[in-house]
């Protein structure tokens, strides 16, 4: 039997041999992951290394172009800025973007020692000639020609060496995009509401001003509840624009953003390019419940740049962008937005109404009384009264409610001769638009006219069929 003088012995050894592999398994290497590196970079794990520079170190970046415009940007204490104008915002994250590839650049195929050949591969001159300074002074720079037809690897190649590499698509892909200091520039709050949080857009193009307001609860202002937006007229009423339509330009509002920054000026002889200079920019004026700042009024500018693109500037900002969006798109009147409906008047705001149909004029009354259910619950009754008669509520209202749902097949701006087939006068118990009349008139074998609240509409002639129909049943019943 084992003593215990060698058991504790044997004991102490397992746990050393255990503390051992335990380090060993720490300290190991990762087995490396050739697919994983391969997904990741293009490149196998045995590719060669072409630079190994520490980006922090780089104070200084120069990218010369084919075509001829030079970018040069240099890092200071407020993050990297253009040579000639710190004023100008650039985003650090897109320079680092172009920094980054640049500085451990790799390439798994050297395709020539031939200095004759750099032409043929957008070498001479180059693509992009990028040069990069540290803080100790020292330049490295780099050649990147075209890209490869099927792979998309550019060619590259060390300035002051023959050799001509592949190397990765992304040491090239972000000086496609960015190789001039106008799309690097930051981009500045830009307002975007929402509908729902908007409660007016005005929009000034020179001395025209176009104003819309939005009234989520509804308002007495309009003949409806169903309306919320409403054009601002030059007497100061409010017209109603059709819900539908004007949501596709409230959608444009809530989703605007620069396309693209191309420029930073402030010099209005240069912002004239754009179209950025009054009398011919609109000035876009949103106020809306901002979640951070509360309610705000925020300012854009649009313009028509002389080559036909559509820009934009925010206002307390000097940073051009581009933008989706047409400049003639901002440029409307109530006319493109007007109320399209038939009719949409709402039946709880009519005391009284005057229908006169072929010469025959007859007076329908609105009676309503509150009453208190068993459960002590308010109720309105409402009672329609024509010639001493009560008229069945239901057949009433369907008539009514029948008028409020026909579609108006188009707008109009005839008006026929002779009388109306049709008008009814709607007495009211609100503050605006006490009383609102409903016209029809005959016009062709398939449409009439109508024209309510200044807006003439076509109508299909069965609409107006079931319309008349509907009203006979109405005054000819008897409630119950």
């Amino acid at each position: 039997m084992p003593s215990k003088k060698a058991l504790s012995i044997s004991l102490v050894v397992m746990l050393l041999l255990g503390g051992i592999y335990a380090f060993m398994m720490l300290t190991m290497e990762e087995p490396i992951d050739e697919a994983a590196i391969y997904a990741e970079t293009g490149m196998s794990s045995n590719a060669m290394t072409l630079t190994e520079i520490d980006m922090r170190t780089i104070m200084f970046l120069t990218v010369e172009c084919g075509h001829g415009d030079t970018m040069e940007l240099e890092y200071t204490v407020q993050g990297w800025k253009a040579k000639d104008n710190h004023d100008i915002p650039l985003d650090d994250a897109l320079v680092e973007e172009i920094l980054n590839p640049l500085c451990a650049v790799k390439s798994d195929r050297l395709l020539s020692e031939d200095p004759e050949a750099k032409a043929e591969y957008g070498l001479a001159p180059a693509r992009y000639k990028v040069t990069l300074t540290d803080s100790k002074g020292q330049s490295y720079t780099f050649n990147i020609g075209e890209k490869h037809p099927t792979t998309y690897k550019y060619y590259f190649n060390i300035e002051g060496e023959d050799k001509i590499y592949t190397v990765p698509t992304g040491v090239g892909m972000k000086l496609e995009e960015h190789h001039s200091v106008g799309s690097l520039i930051k981009s500045p709050y830009f307002p975007a509401p929402s509908a729902s949080v908007t409660e007016s857009i005005a929009i000034d193009t020179g001395d025209r001003h176009v104003e819309v307001v939005h009234l989520p609860e509804g308002s007495d202002t309009c003949w409806s509840s169903d309306y919320t937006w409403f054009f601002k007229s030059e007497n100061g009423n409010l017209l109603p624009m059709d819900e539908t339509e004007f949501a596709y330009f409230t959608n444009v509002i809530g989703g605007m953003g620069f396309l693209q920054t191309v420029d930073y000026c402030d010099d209005p002889a240069e912002l004239e390019q754009y179209g950025l200079v009054d009398g011919k920019q609109h000035k876009i004026s949103l106020t809306y419940e901002s979640a951070q700042r509360g309610m705000v009024t925020d300012v854009i500018y649009i313009g028509l740049g002389d080559n036909g693109s559509t820009y934009a500037r925010v206002d307390g900002s000097w940073v051009v962008g581009s933008i989706v969006n047409k400049y003639d798109y901002f440029g409307f009147g109530y006319e493109k937005y007007q109320a399209r409906d038939f009719f949409k008047l709402a039946l709880d705001t009519v005391e009284g109404m005057t229908v006169t149909l072929d010469g025959q004029t007859h007076k329908i009354d609105v009676e309503r009384t509150l009453e208190v259910t068993s459960d002590g619950k308010e109720k309105v009754l409402t009672d329609f009264i024509s010639d001493g008669k009560t008229l069945l509520s239901s057949t009433v209202t369907g008539w009514f409610n029948g008028m409020r749902n026909v579609v108006a097949e188009g707008l109009t701006s005839e008006v026929p001769a002779g009388d109306p087939y049709m008008t009814i006068t709607f007495d009211r118990n609100t503050t605006n638009y006490k009383n609102m009349t409903l016209k029809i008139w005959e016009y062709d074998s398939s449409f009439y006219i109508s024209e309510f609240a200044g807006v003439k509409v076509l109508i299909n002639k069965n609409d107006v069929k079931n319309i008349v129909t509907n009203l006979t049943a109405a005054l000819e019943s008897t409630a119950e």
